[in-house]
């Protein structure tokens, strides 16, 4: 019985994580006691925590600065060369969609990042699975015909990326059968959206506004998923999309509705109606997800009434007692 439930105990890691770490780390992250992984913290001179549901686990394994090094390395198939041009962006990918932060020194040239040396952290993030049904979002993107997105927004760290993968999987479903175009920006999705029956094309690597002209100009998308807009450059992409009738399911980080549309970029797509609902995304206490869907009705009856920044430079982005989810 003691054996089973020492079993049960061990986390499972990606053979593609697990072949760049020390074996005395992975060991440690295998018997954190935390029952899956979604974020690794590993840092020079401090202990290496796992995070799952929110909760951080201790592990007893401490990294020196040569191990870091090395990891990343590792993460980078040996030549850090290659991956300059994203590790310069904050970060590195692996195999399976496993996203790699970079906590270091810039070194910076007439205000642009060359290159990153002492490394002192690495944050790695997991693509997960939970089980969450999307059809209250995808029966409102049918629904509107064309004529209104969807924009998911929680504070970082709660699971958009998840939920927008798991969206995209049952939009292009036979089920729902939406022609849909993922731009996989920071390449997180592509390496987990596998499928025979789906109806997806991943533009991988893509900015957004140059992968959403793409999707409507040349893939025919009937639906368009994107992660982490916010950019002017976004905004202009997205208002062109729209006024050719192809929806978005987009993620935006904020705790609050009020709090997202305060944001210039986000008050003028709102005006637009670009998104006819907006959904509020927690996590619940079974590790899973939970959201609250507003209609772009209800949701203006707070941005309307709210008050009004008094600079004139802002004048009409609002600054009020949204309700929050």
């Amino acid at each position: 019985m003691q054996i089973k439930e020492r079993i049960k105990s061990v986390l499972a890691i990606p053979d593609a994580l697990a072949c760049c770490l020390p074996p005395r780390l992975a060991e440690a992250i295998r018997t954190s006691g935390a029952p899956c992984a979604e974020e690794l913290r590993l840092h020079a001179g401090r202990v290496c925590t796992v995070t799952c549901g929110g909760r951080n686990f201790y592990t007893d394994a401490e990294l020196t600065e040569n191990e870091l090094s090395e990891i990343l390395e590792r993460m980078c198939n040996g030549s850090l060369y290659a991956y300059r041009d994203r590790i310069c962006a904050g970060y590195v990918m692996i195999s399976g969609g496993i996203r790699v932060g970079i906590v270091g020194r810039a070194a910076m040239e007439n205000g642009k990042i060359i290159g990153v040396g002492d490394v002192t952290g690495l944050v790695v993030r997991l693509p997960h699975a939970h089980r969450v049904s999307t059809e209250p979002i995808l029966r409102r993107l049918r629904d509107a015909s064309g004529v209104g997105g969807v924009l998911v927004y929680s504070p970082p760290g709660v699971g958009k990326t998840t939920f927008l993968r798991a969206a995209a999987i049952e939009a292009s479903s036979p089920d729902w059968g939406f022609r849909t175009a993922v731009i996989d920006t920071r390449e997180e999705f592509f390496a987990t959206l596998g499928g025979r029956d789906l109806l997806l094309d991943v533009l991988a690597g893509y900015p957004h506004d140059a992968g959403i002209e793409i999707a409507v100009r040349n893939l025919g998308a009937e639906l368009i998923v994107c992660d982490e807009i916010g950019s002017e450059s976004d905004a202009l992409s997205i208002l062109s999309a729209s006024n050719r009738g192809v929806p978005l399911l987009a993620s935006a980080h904020a705790r609050t509705l009020g709090e997202l549309l305060r944001r210039p970029v986000m008050a003028r797509l709102h005006r637009a109606r670009v998104f006819g609902a907006y959904a509020g995304l927690s996590r619940n206490g079974a590790g899973g997800f939970r959201y609250d869907i507003r209609s772009w009705e209800d949701a203006n009856a707070d941005f309307e009434n709210s008050r009004c920044d008094p600079d004139p430079r802002n004048r009409g982005i609002c600054h009020g007692t949204a309700r929050s989810f």
